[in-house]
């Protein structure tokens, strides 16, 4: 049961607004058709704007502070407030409420060149002062080869995510928890990416933040491509190396997305092979994470996501690995204000124990 109070714990006390993959295909068939990053996430262009204001219920202005903040034409403002309450079922149910994000973004546009800054609080880890409760989880300098599109080459340096998998905002989920894209992994590299309507291609290399607390302990580099099939399908290899002073670890894996227009369905999927070499004793280990989840727009701007995950974290050990079902439900009530009901049901090896949560979100973009 620890590691569901463990899974739970980390729900609610972590959050990041990346982008939803959801409306790759479905609304753009690029990420960068709606986000300044070359690999989606964070601040909104005009079309995300756009896109935004759509996905509301409330027709209002999607710009940041809803316009009523006048800033510079080469300055992009924007920011994120989430927070949680619900019901945990480990071994005794409990309710709580937790604070999850609290974050302003920013950046400033210089012909091809733009620095990007992500600024936020975060709990402060065991023996660090007050003042690490405020931080930077992202900030890096960004050359663009077509300035005011949304593709070409992108060339970022600083502390960033190198980008990997689907990168769902759900960090949650098992192919981002156990595999490549954790969250806080942010790390300083050097990133390049090249996006077109046809194909993307993102690699970086990284050293992990040598002061402060970060989840990612090692030095690597990771790789995503990914190639699209006519507008409505894509697959993807993935790759990615880190070594620390304790363990090596090796990511390889596949994507696949597919949006079924008739119905509105879009269908994504990730697998990922991990290995993983600990110094001590010698000991290598081969993990399985999985994750597939059908999302569609329902009416009165609601939207479902179901997804069905599996990680086994010995492939040698017979029953130890654990299986989780999904179901989320957005409800975007304008181009800021997002509710969501998020819940899952998770069960730990063959005859382990069941448990899950049901939890009530609310997310507002400044």
């Amino acid at each position: 049961m620890r590691t569901l109070v463990v899974l739970a714990f980390v729900v609610v006390m972590s959050g990041r607004a990346d982008a939803y993959p959801q409306w790759q295909l479905s609304r753009d068939i690029t990420c960068t058709g709606c986000h300044l990053s070359p690999d989606g996430g964070g601040l909104l262009n005009e079309n995300g704007l756009v896109t935004a204001e759509s996905a509301g219920m409330l027709g209002h202005d999607p710009a940041f502070m809803y316009g009523k903040l006048d800033t510079p034409a080469w300055l992009t403002l924007g920011g994120d407030l989430r927070g949680a309450t619900g019901f945990i079922q480990t071994r005794d149910p409990d309710v709580a409420a937790y604070p999850m994000q609290g974050e302003l973004a920013g950046a400033a546009t210089f012909g091809a060149f733009s620095v990007h800054a992500l600024v936020g609080g975060r709990r402060p880890s065991e023996g660090e002062s007050p003042l690490h409760v405020v931080w930077s989880r992202e900030h890096y300098l960004m050359w663009q080869q077509k300035p005011g599109e949304n593709t070409g080459a992108y060339v970022r340096v600083g502390r960033l995510m190198p980008t990997f998998g689907l990168r769902l905002a759900e960090h949650v989920v098992y192919t981002q928890r156990y595999g490549g894209r954790q969250l806080y992994t942010e790390a300083y590299g050097l990133a390049a990416s090249y996006v077109d309507p046809r194909f993307e291609v993102h690699a970086t290399g990284f050293i992990h933040d040598p002061i402060a607390t970060s989840i990612e302990h090692g030095d690597g580099a990771a790789l995503y491509a990914e190639t699209r099939i006519g507008e409505r399908a894509a697959v993807g290899i993935e790759g990615k190396y880190t070594r620390s002073d304790e363990q090596t670890r090796t990511f390889g894996g596949v994507t696949g997305k597919l949006y079924i227009p008739g119905i509105e369905l879009l269908l994504l999927g990730e697998a990922q092979l991990i290995r993983q070499h600990i110094d001590a004793g010698d000991w290598n280990t081969n993990q399985l994470a999985a994750f597939v989840m059908a999302s569609r727009p329902l009416p009165r701007n609601f939207l479902l996501d179901v997804g069905i995950g599996h990680f086994t974290q010995d492939m040698r050990v017979k029953g130890l690995y654990r299986d989780a079902l999904d179901v989320n439900l957005h409800y975007f009530l304008s181009s800021h204000a997002e509710l969501l009901l998020t819940t899952r049901l998770e069960h730990l090896g063959g005859n382990g124990p069941t448990g899950g949560y049901a939890l009530g979100q609310l997310h507002y973009r400044l």
